[in-house]
């Protein structure tokens, strides 16, 4: 079985529990999703379609074409987040698992300054652009982002989660941005039901072209009040069940957040000017420097 190992050090605790559950041994799962998230948010961002896990309008493999034609009719309209994540009717193709730096499967990630490994033990070989779109996705995490549960709590009053170093990265074939791009699209093409769900996409979907970074400066509660207060429509502020879309980190001193579109973008980044942030930089920037 291939394996490919990502070696990591937590800046912060990693919270991988869930709402009820104590953080004392690192779960699988909570690291899955939050690579699936980025996972989905970079394909949108390169212009292919992710759809949403949870929603109705979900991929499902068309077992009917499978049996009849084969497996590429079958995840024709299988989107390219869950032809490697996994879907109805369609296994991940990847088994996740957490160990300390030694291999040994029993660890904590409730700590700063934890040295850890994500194995990707592999059922199915890998597209070579999956693999590309991971390493970015590791990429990410490690120069703006956070992975695992409770990453919008506000500093200064609550602690910061789920941040790391990534110590040693994914392999990566020798593709560019442009190649993937290509690739996504080829996809999309070829299945006028994925193009049907991404016409239909809400805008609470993540896309990675509608992201804003910033590193070497953070957002106070009042700061991020003040900043979410430029949407009327409450999208950054989130509500009951829906997160916020606004991030901030005081430990490594970051902040990042999402639009529903370009004019909310816009309105975000005039907003930051006049709080006194410069060199913002938006998805488009980080897309292209991938």
């Amino acid at each position: 079985m291939e394996e490919f190992v990502v070696r990591l050090r937590t800046l912060t605790p990693v919270w991988t529990g869930g709402v009820e559950r104590d953080n004392e041994v690192a779960r699988e799962h909570g690291i899955v999703g939050g690579l699936r998230w980025w996972y989905e948010a970079l394909v949108r961002g390169l212009g292919g379609f992710a759809c949403d896990p949870t929603s109705a309008d979900r991929c499902m493999l068309d077992e009917a074409a499978y049996r009849s034609q084969g497996l590429e009719a079958g995840l024709r309209d299988v989107c390219p987040a869950c032809r490697l994540f996994g879907c109805g009717g369609w296994a991940s193709k990847f088994h996740l698992l957490l160990t300390d730096a030694k291999g040994n499967p029993s660890l904590s990630l409730n700590d700063r300054d934890i040295a850890f490994q994500i194995h990707f033990l592999n059922r199915f070989p890998w597209e070579d652009e999956e693999r590309w779109l991971m390493n970015r996705v590791f990429t990410l995490i490690d120069r703006y982002g956070a992975i695992g549960g409770k990453t919008t709590l506000k500093p200064p009053a609550r602690p910061d989660y789920g941040l790391v170093r990534v110590e040693e990265n994914l392999p990566a074939p020798d593709l560019t941005a442009a190649q993937v791009r290509g690739w996504l699209q080829k996809m999309l093409q070829a299945s006028p039901d994925m193009q049907r769900r991404r016409a239909a996409q809400s805008p609470e979907i993540p896309r990675l072209d509608l992201f804003f970074f910033k590193t070497g400066a953070w957002l106070d509660i009042g700061q991020m009040n003040e900043l979410v207060r430029v949407d009327r429509s409450g999208f950054l502020a989130g509500r009951r069940g829906v997160s916020k879309k606004v991030f901030s980190f005081q430990t490594t001193k970051r902040f990042w957040g999402y639009a529903a579109d370009e004019g909310m973008l816009n309105r975000v980044l005039e907003a930051l000017a006049r709080m006194g942030f410069r060199e913002i930089k938006i998805g488009k920037e980080v897309l292209n420097a991938l």
